[in-house]
């Protein structure tokens, strides 16, 4: 597979970065390729989340690999193995996230891979192989986040909610479970420029740290949603907190079940300005 030049500060992480580099790269063009015959394996519960026979195999090629080079390594990944305990050494995965867009021949997919040390992120890599062929990549204390290999530049990093286009999701929840979700858009909509939901957890937080939107937020998600983009938002100067202001755990659960409750934005002014508004 081919080789991505490494930056400056990664010497410790080279080896983790790499294998999450050529494994992304791996699965997303076996998503890329198989777009055309997607077929749904399993159906979580409801009808509208599932999982495709090519997530399957997209979180094969990843787990593959990182067993490859660290066999004694814990991962937790979304299909083969989504309640992994925390861990030294733990690897989180999300080898399609943005299903139901790729299920529909959209573009907006990506392939999610982090190494964390003792549950913080250190490694974060998210490949978008539809658009554009994108990857962006971080390591913690690696002077920046990269896309393609270049350091990443921030668009307008000072800009203010007016002026900025915010992203969101709304996990699976529908009817009276809504009703939060709906009372937040609807604030942010009369403040930003632009609320918009893209349907890629991943990909939102890496267009964050990019500066292409000016913030993200989401309720409930899961670890392997959001591991490798919190580190690129970090790594590019933004800040990602809890609904509350605080500092998020990324393994944390209600009710037994992942869920974490993230804002994202690029600059801590903005992420104050969004906490004010928010309902809780």
């Amino acid at each position: 597979m081919e080789r991505m030049a490494l930056t400056n500060g990664m010497a410790e992480l080279t080896e983790e970065l790499q294998v999450a580099l050529d494994a992304a790269r791996a699965a997303g063009r076996y998503l890329r390729d198989s777009i055309h015959e997607v077929r749904i394996e399993t159906v979580k519960g409801a009808a509208h989340n599932y999982a495709t026979a090519q997530d399957v195999e997209s979180e094969r090629i990843v787990v593959d690999a990182i067993r490859q080079s660290f066999g004694g390594d814990a991962i937790l990944a979304e299909e083969s193995c989504p309640d992994a305990a925390s861990a030294e050494r733990l690897w989180i995965v999300d080898p399609l996230d943005g299903t139901r867009n790729y299920a529909n021949r959209l573009p907006f997919f990506s392939v999610s891979i982090a190494f964390c040390r003792h549950n913080v992120p250190q490694v974060g890599v998210v490949y978008a192989p539809c658009l554009n062929d994108e990857l962006f990549h971080a390591t913690r204390g690696g002077g920046g986040a990269c896309l393609n290999g270049a350091p990443l530049h921030r668009v307008n990093p000072e800009a203010e909610l007016a002026a900025s286009i915010v992203g969101t999701g709304f996990a699976y929840r529908q009817g009276a479970a809504l009703e939060k979700d709906i009372a937040r858009y609807e604030r942010m909509l009369n403040r930003a420029t632009d609320v918009t939901r893209y349907g890629s957890a991943a990909l939102d937080m890496c267009y964050v740290a990019a500066g292409r939107l000016g913030a993200y937020y989401e309720a409930g998600l899961k670890p392997w949603d959001v591991a490798a983009g919190i580190l690129m938002v970090e790594e590019a100067g933004g800040v990602c907190t809890d609904y509350a202001g605080n500092e998020l755990d990324i393994l944390s659960r209600t009710g037994g079940e992942f869920a974490v409750d993230l804002l994202a934005a690029k600059s801590k002014g903005l992420a104050q300005t969004i906490l004010r508004i928010m309902p809780s």
